[in-house]
C-alpha cells in the first residue's frame, strides 16, 4: 500500500491535477469566485491536460498544442460572454482563442515556420534547461562587459565552463543576432536602444508574430 502511494506521488500529471484542483477549490472557498466563474479556468486546464496525455501517447504534430490551447480559450471566452459573466473579456478571449487555433492549424498544415536552434530544440530536462539559460546569460553579459572580442576558450576559462558548452551558447547567440563573430573571436552587438531595447524589440516582433499565420496562408495559396 505504501509503495503504491509513493508511486502515485511521483506521478507528475497526478501531482499537477491535484495541485490545480486544490487551488481552484481554495479560490471558490476563500474568494468571491464561484463555480460558474471558475469553470472557464477548469475547462482550459482540463483541455491542456488532455492534450498532454494524448500527445505523450500518440505524438501529435507540432502546432497541435496551439490548436488545443486556442480551442479551450475560445470555448472559455464564449462561455464568459454568453453567460454574461464578463462579455467584453469573454469576447476578447474568444478572438485570441481563434487566433491560436488558426496559428496551430497553419503550423500543422505547413510545418514550423522556423527550425529551432539545436541549443533549444532538445530540452527535456528542467535542470539542463536552467543551466543553458544561465550559460547564455553569463556568456552574453561577459561579452558585453569585455573590453574587446573574446575567444570561446577565453570565455570558458573565465566562466569556469567547458569550452564545448560555451561554443554551443555562442552559436545560439550568434544565430539570434546577439553577438558577432570575428574570426575565432566574439563580441556582443551593441544595444541600439539601450535599456529599452527589449521593449522595442517586442513591439517590433508582436505584429510580425500576429500576422505570421495569415502571411503563410497567402504565400502558400
Amino acid at each position: 500500500m505504501a509503495s503504491r502511494i509513493a508511486s502515485l506521488s511521483e506521478n507528475k500529471s497526478l501531482r499537477t491535477v491535484v495541485g490545480t484542483a486544490g487551488v481552484l477549490v481554495a479560490l471558490v472557498l476563500f474568494t468571491e469566485m464561484t463555480l460558474r466563474t471558475v469553470a472557464p479556468i477548469t475547462f482550459i486546464f482540463g483541455a491542456m491536460m488532455a492534450h498532454e496525455a494524448i500527445n505523450e501517447r500518440y505524438g501529435l504534430p507540432e502546432g497541435a498544442n496551439w490548436l488545443a490551447y486556442g480551442a479551450s480559450i475560445f470555448v472559455a471566452g464564449t462561455y464568459l460572454a454568453v453567460a454574461n459573466l464578463a462579455p467584453l473579456i469573454g469576447g476578447l478571449l474568444a478572438l485570441v482563442g481563434l487566433w491560436f487555433v488558426f496559428d496551430g492549424a497553419t503550423t500543422i498544415r505547413y510545418g514550423a515556420s522556423r527550425t529551432a536552434h539545436e541549443y533549444v530544440s532538445d530540452l527535456d530536462d528542467a535542470g539542463e534547461t536552467m543551466l543553458r539559460m544561465q550559460t547564455l546569460n553569463v556568456v552574453h553579459q561577459t561579452l558585453k562587459d569585455a573590453a574587446g572580442p573574446r575567444t570561446a576558450q577565453e570565455l570558458a576559462t573565465d566562466l569556469d565552463l567547458t569550452e564545448s558548452r560555451v561554443e554551443r551558447a555562442l552559436g545560439f547567440l550568434d544565430s539570434e543576432g546577439r553577438i558577432e563573430q570575428i574570426g575565432d573571436r566574439y563580441r556582443a552587438e551593441p544595444s541600439r536602444w539601450g535599456r529599452i531595447t527589449p521593449i522595442v524589440e517586442f513591439l517590433g516582433w508582436l505584429p510580425r508574430r500576429v500576422s505570421r499565420p495569415f502571411r503563410r496562408v497567402v504565400v502558400n495559396a
